[in-house]
């Protein structure tokens, strides 16, 4: 396969830009961080801003100019973090000290009880609107029950008119009425001094204030060193801190408002459009799902208008990208608040599709909604079925993306997170599709505080060496996999649009897992894209292209044998004609849960709707979906924990497979769809090195640790191996001969170490203690022992070994942390990251006795014990089982 073969030469491109964290160090310091960031083999960085003391000012310009020269020497790209605070918007200060006019506007209303029959009464009203506000409307809405918040959607008077001096007057008939004063105001939202997401004039100052001054200074590098922008969780920021549930419905919230969003709907709703306004705190009858349908489709649009469609145009025209990713966490992607309203529709704007897991949102094991974070404790299931999903599916079936899902990741896990952690994290998302990745951070501080772990920490980070082979293992793995196209059996429709007009449609997620956990794959498509209703501009390629042929459903390069909609009441007009249509073109459609009953503008569902689709169970769906037979590689033996990723290059598949119990083993075997295939290729990503077998005709065998992963290539002929593969040498697969657990009295010493290791450190390692040779070992973290240090403890011992010609044996480490290099009599066999864990030692071994040597470094947790930690299990430091000696004949 020639996309393997170029990575196995080095030749894999770039797929890694970790967050280089800036606070105004000297050049020196920076040249030393840049140096640790090349030999991970990175190539590529994003400067991380916010806690520059000087953003856009002469000392960020020193630094800056500095690091685009390194650039253009080190053949690296630079990426900038756009702006000077968390998150995206504050616009350098410039709101605040420039435009405060142009800061985030609100929609708000307050409200009293009147009574009716009254003639020429009077209600202040001013107080009501505040120091800013901008009256927009008076009604008198009827009040249906004493018993519920609901107002009536009919008989509402238009006070507007009656509005003097500060007092509305008016004449009522008999009844109760709420008295709604309808305003705009800057003030009591989220984000004060911050740009406003859906006014075009807002979000130029963002290009203005730091866009520009960028272009301005470095045009030269501009397209070539200097690759673009990072935009980071930018928001609607309609009210104060992260409430992950802030949707329309809720009393005493403010919402988001612009001019050209009151333009949208006043062109919608005409004569209704102040009437219709108290649906979107109250319920307001038959007409309450349309009016809050129509005011998030409208607001949502204009996010991309004026925002990301607006950035990304504009780096574009200048040869550079935008990028970045929005606050996804425990299904905010769809509301307002800290969120955008809608993924896709913020995501149109930028060239790759962005994620992030920071915090512990995702851990191992935590599969279910209910999950302790650091920010809350919702939800695992979305974590983990949902959000890379979000991202990989918007680069897959969007042409500007070109294939690349972004994930900024490990961010705030703290100094507990250790290598077998980060190797999960990068495992769990490369077989969902992830392939461009920002390692949160390398950090110029030590100590810092500030969101750990930090790479390299200034050399105090005993793990860096273990580090760097697991940068090039995501890099090269991420470069494998983004090439090709994706093969997903079923294309699940995006709830945003569902949940707008019904709070109870059912999750994305929900259905994705179902399919997931039976190792059938999908991705995630919104309304837009299968209606076409994606404006002009920029993104037009993007539009969709929607349509089915043979029974697929096609989009960009991507097919499907079924289009699957979560449970929900209510679907868009545009949508249910496309699945009328798409069901008489011969494509299978099911509806997972409850069937739509209504249309979300509140008319009835079109006929033949109900016919075109198929109802069926969640817990049913797989099976469904299973027998379209689809799939190009199926499993003899489902296994819930186990996930499947495959592509489809020009001369074969490329598959994933990733083992996410937390304990158990997976057996199994792959059989492809191709009758042709004969033969597959394994590639070892961590030590970069494939190996080409014959294909059994039962199917090939695969045995996963919990926590590991397996990359390989299946073809036909001499298209898949990197190496010669001609059919008289093609090897057949290992038979296993035998294992054996060895029986090692431990020799331990430790040393504290250096992030570049102890071999430049020169220090010596002081005898520690003596373990004998039992098959459970202590924990050298743990009580009796020395609880705080850190560093690395070396483990050496000996084996006796009756070595066997043409056996292949292989040492594995069944529990250890948290990184651990191997020697065998003296020779470097390499560093485990993960546990279970197995390096091959067949060279290294010897006839009769073998030393062997393990140095395990620990995380800085035990030094430094950080908040961020105590929201992770911490596994006992040191080798804590004895390795076991596997054979295969």
């Amino acid at each position: 396969m020639e996309a393997l073969k170029r990575i196995i030469d080095g030749n894999g491109g770039s797929h890694i830009l970790p967050f280089f964290w800036m606070k105004g160090e000297d050049n020196q310091t920076i040249r030393e961080e840049l140096d640790a960031v090349c030999e991970c083999g990175i190539r590529e960085i994003c400067l991380e801003s916010r806690p520059h003391p000087d953003f856009c000012g002469p000392g960020w310009w020193e630094n800056l100019d500095f690091i685009m020269k390194e650039a253009r020497e080190r053949r690296m790209r630079i990426w900038v973090l756009d702006d000077d605070k968390f998150p995206t918007g504050h616009c350098n200060g410039a709101i605040e000290k420039k435009y405060p006019h142009l800061a985030k506007t609100y929609l708000a209303e307050r409200h009293m009880d009147i009574c009716g029959p009254c003639r020429n009464n009077a209600v202040l009203v001013e107080n009501f609107l505040g120091s800013d506000g901008k009256l927009l409307g008076i009604l008198a809405v009827p009040k249906p029950d004493g018993e519920s918040l609901a107002v009536s959607g009919e008989g509402i008077v238009d006070l507007t008119e009656k509005y003097y001096d500060g007092f509305v007057y008016f004449d009522l008939p008999e009844g109760r009425y709420r008295l709604f004063i309808l305003f705009t105001t800057q003030a009591g939202g989220g984000r004060p001094h911050y740009m406003n997401l859906i006014d075009s004039a807002s979000v130029r100052v963002l290009i203005d204030e730091v866009y520009e001054k960028h272009y301005e200074r470095y045009k030269e590098y501009f397209g070539k060193e200097f690759a673009g922008f990072f935009s980071d969780e930018p928001e609607l920021g309609n009210v104060p801190g992260y409430p992950f549930d802030c949707a329309l419905g809720q009393k005493d919230t403010k919402l988001p408002w612009s001019g050209e969003l009151e333009d949208a709907l006043r062109g919608i709703w005409k004569g209704s459009f102040l009437k219709s306004l108290p649906a979107l705190w109250y319920e307001s009858g038959a007409k309450t799902n349309a009016i809050r349908f129509t005011y998030m489709d409208e607001m949502t649009k204009l996010v991309y208008k004026c925002f990301s469609g607006q950035l990304g145009s504009w780096c574009e025209s200048r040869g550079a990208e935008y990028i970045g990713h929005i606050l996804e966490d425990a299904n905010s992607h769809t509301k307002l608040g800290c969120g955008t309203g809608h993924y896709f529709r913020e995501m149109r704007g930028q060239h790759m599709a962005g994620v992030d897991v920071v915090h512990h949102q995702i851990v191992p094991g935590f599969t279910e909604k209910v999950h302790q974070w650091i920010a809350g404790d919702t939800d695992g299931e979305f974590f983990h079925f949902g959000l890379a999903k979000l991202g990989s599916s918007a680069a897959h079936i969007d042409p500007s993306k070109k294939g690349r899902a972004l994930c900024e990741i490990f961010g705030n896990y703290g100094w507990a997170a250790g290598m077998p952690l980060m190797r999960w994290l990068t495992d769990h998302m490369l077989v969902r599709g992830i392939n461009e990745f920002t390692p949160h951070a390398f950090a110029m501080k030590y100590p810092d505080p500030d969101c750990p772990p930090h790479f390299y920490a200034r050399g105090n980070n005993p793990q860096f060496g273990c580090f760097k082979e697991l940068m090039k293992y995501m890099n090269r793995a991420a470069a494998l996999l983004s090439k090709g196209v994706h093969k997903a059996q079923a294309a699940v429709l995006y709830h945003g649009e569902a949940e707008w007009a019904d709070e109870n449609a059912m999750l994305f997620q929900k259905p994705v897992r179902a399919l997931m956990e039976r190792q059938l794959d999908c991705d995630v498509v919104p309304c837009d894209v299968l209606c076409g209703e994606q404006d002009q501009g920029r993104q037009s390629a993007a539009a969709g292209g929607a349509y089915v042929q043979d029974g697929l459903l096609h989009i960009n390069q991507e097919s499907y044998a079924c289009l699957v909609i979560p449970g929900c009441r209510m679907l868009p007009p545009g949508l249910a004609e496309f699945v009328i249509n798409s069901a008489r073109a011969g494509l299978k459609i099911y509806v997972a849960g409850e069937m739509p009953g209504r249309l979300t503008d509140g008319s009835d569902l079109p006929e033949g709707f109900t016919a075109a689709c198929e109802n069926t169970e969640l817990t049913a769906l797989a099976d469904k979906v299973e027998a379209q037979n689809a799939a190009p590689v199926t499993v003899t033996e489902h296994n819930r924990g186990l996930r499947l990723y495959v592509t489809e290059q020009e001369d074969g598949l490329v598959c994933m497979l990733f083992n996410e119990n937390v304990s158990e083993k997976i057996s199994t075997a792959l059989r492809f769809a191709d009758a042709e295939i004969d033969r597959v290729t394994y590639y070892d990503a961590w030590n970069n090195r494939s190996e080409t077998y014959k294909l059994p005709g039962e199917g090939l065998p695969v045995s996963l640790e919990p926590g590991s992963s397996l990359l390989l290539a299946a073809g036909k002929n001499n298209d898949v191996t990197a190496g010669e593969d001609t059919e008289e040498i093609l090897k057949e697969i290992p038979e296993e001969a035998g294992s054996r657990t060895l029986s090692v009295e431990w020799k331990v010493s430790r040393r504290k170490v250096s992030a570049r290791g102890y071999e430049e450190s020169g220090e010596a390692f002081e005898e520690y203690v003596t373990l004998p040779p039992a098959a459970l070992l202590p924990n050298l973290n743990g009580p009796g022992y020395d609880i705080g240090f850190t560093g690395t403890y070396r483990y050496e011992g000996s084996f006796v070994l009756e070595k066997e010609e043409g056996v292949r044996y292989f040492l594995k480490f069944p529990e250890a942390s948290d990184a651990l290099c191997l020697y065998i009599n003296d020779r470097e066999a390499g560093w485990l990251g993960n546990f279970p864990g197995s390096v091959e030692v067949t060279e290294l071994v010897l006839d009769g006795e073998n030393r062997i040597r393990a140095d395990v470094t620990t995380t800085l947790v035990w030094e430094r014990r950080d908040g961020a930690s105590t929201h992770l299990q911490i596994p006992a430091s040191g080798i804590t089982m004895q390795p076991v000696l596997e054979m295969y004949r």
